[in-house]
């Protein structure tokens, strides 16, 4: 079943609370609410790849109300530019009536934070970031899997050496773009053009201004929580929305070793991720912050 931009849309009928509608995580799902109450911000959220996503997405559809759900499995075949990505999230917004608009009552997907800047009305924006070691590790071994043991990827650190080289630099490369501060990538296109942020080792020419882009949207448009605190991130939104305190199981890839990596290496990975690494420090030090407020009330 897909989204149509104009036209009827498609929709599935599901009552969110009772019952959990399993998708791809590349799936794009928007839902709206059928019981009368559309006085609430609509929840975005922007599913960062390998950050908990799925398990933060599995949190929100299960507390929503009762709710008609569109879904689109196919937003990743226009996801490769930016400028489509507007696009896309425009049209569709532009093709809801008025009723749709006002029942509107959440939105997820990987790119979902494209249309933040497009809502004519209040929104909260959730997503989860991770350590950028860990969280280049886990897309790393990801890939590694679906690749099969055919096709395999050259070792991470000859990966930082090509792409250091040009040879994985081409404009539109994911796999380079996933290796070099994506997650603050992701958090910023949908309000910059990030082609500018370039893939270099350790902060650029240009890095406050990166850093107050990022800061800007971190603290005035994000409900922002850390992976590892998964938990505690959970606690925070059950008391702000009222929600029951759900924990899914994390899913675990059997092909990624249990072992450290060298110092060199993750010397390597955080330098190409130096942006990455301060948002998770900024993302933290907000969580920590609420997690105290929290116990003091």
């Amino acid at each position: 079943m897909r989204w149509r931009l104009s036209g009827r849309p498609a929709v599935e009928h599901a009552s969110a609370p009772r019952q959990e509608v399993r998708r791809r995580s590349g799936t794009a799902e928007a839902f709206f609410r059928t019981d009368g109450d559309d006085s609430k911000p609509v929840i975005v959220v922007h599913h960062i790849q390998k950050t908990a996503g799925t398990s933060l997405r599995r949190v929100v559809r299960l507390n929503l109300p009762p709710a008609e759900v569109e879904f689109d499995p196919t937003l990743r075949s226009v996801s490769r530019t930016r400028s489509k990505l507007l696009a896309w999230h425009r049209a569709w917004y532009e093709s809801l009536d008025q009723d749709r608009r006002a029942r509107l009552c959440c939105v997820m997907s990987h790119w979902a934070g494209y249309l933040l800047p497009l809502l004519d009305r209040p929104a909260d924006a959730l997503s989860l970031v991770r350590e950028p070691v860990d969280r280049t590790l886990s897309y790393y071994y990801f890939k590694q899997r679906r690749r099969g043991p055919d096709r395999p990827l050259p070792p991470l650190g000859e990966l930082y050496e090509r792409g250091a080289a040009g040879s994985l630099g081409k404009p539109g490369n994911e796999l380079w773009d996933q290796l070099c501060n994506w997650q603050s990538r992701a958090l910023l296109s949908a309000f910059h053009d990030v082609s500018a942020l370039e893939r270099t080792a350790g902060p650029t020419a240009d890095a406050d201004l990166w850093r107050a882009r990022l800061r800007e949207i971190v603290e005035q448009t994000y409900q922002l929580g850390v992976q590892d605190r998964f938990e505690q991130y959970v606690d925070l939104l059950a008391h702000r929305y009222g929600w029951q305190r759900i924990v899914p199981r994390s899913k675990v890839n059997a092909l990624r070793p249990q072992e450290r990596i060298s110092d060199e290496l993750g010397a390597t990975v955080i330098a190409y991720n130096w942006l990455d690494a301060e948002l998770y420090e900024l993302a933290h030090r907000g969580q920590e912050q609420r997690e105290a407020e929290l116990r003091a009330a």
